[in-house]
């Protein structure tokens, strides 16, 4: 029993090294007759030029080839589940039916003037500066407040208190 155990694991190796040899010259003569050309006194006239000018041709269509084309059919690959591309919804546009949300400006009190009946004050908008009392129309709305905390603005927004 040992002896054709034996046996059948010899021709077992023997057959898997015989394929695997077969196999690797079948695959590296493949690729070794699509690489090379002949260069012996049999060669065809033109035959590297012409395999020269093919290798040209598949290059320059690879560089003139852009990402940004679109995917068709013919172009999928057939074993996955083609997908169009999503187009986007556009915004729809600000009606005027819808409310306009009121942005207050971003003022800063610099200094208070608390002197008797006329209060005022030193409010900045970015770079600009300027002097305020009581009543005045600023940008944002009407000046209603002089306090030592702060300037009561109101507008169109509401009522806003800037502090100091």
């Amino acid at each position: 029993m040992k002896g054709k155990t034996v046996l059948i694991v010899f021709v077992a190796v023997l057959a898997t090294a015989a394929s695997a040899f077969v196999a690797t010259r079948a695959i590296t003569g493949t690729v070794a007759d699509g690489r090379t050309a002949s260069v012996s006194a049999e060669t065809d006239a033109g035959e590297i030029q012409s395999k020269g000018t093919e290798v040209a041709l598949l290059v320059g269509d690879l560089q003139e080839s852009s990402s940004e084309e679109a995917v068709t059919r013919e172009d999928r690959d057939p074993m996955v589940t083609y997908k169009a591309k999503p187009t986007p919804k556009p915004k729809p546009a600000p009606t005027s039916t819808q409310p306009r949300v009121r942005r207050w400006p971003s003022y800063t009190v610099t200094a208070v003037l608390i002197d008797g009946d006329d209060p005022r004050a030193f409010l900045t908008l970015g770079s600009e500066s300027i002097s305020v009392k009581v009543g005045d129309e600023i940008t944002g709305g009407r000046v209603t407040a002089i306090e030592r905390d702060g300037v009561t603005i109101e507008g169109e927004a509401g009522t806003k208190k800037y502090p100091f």
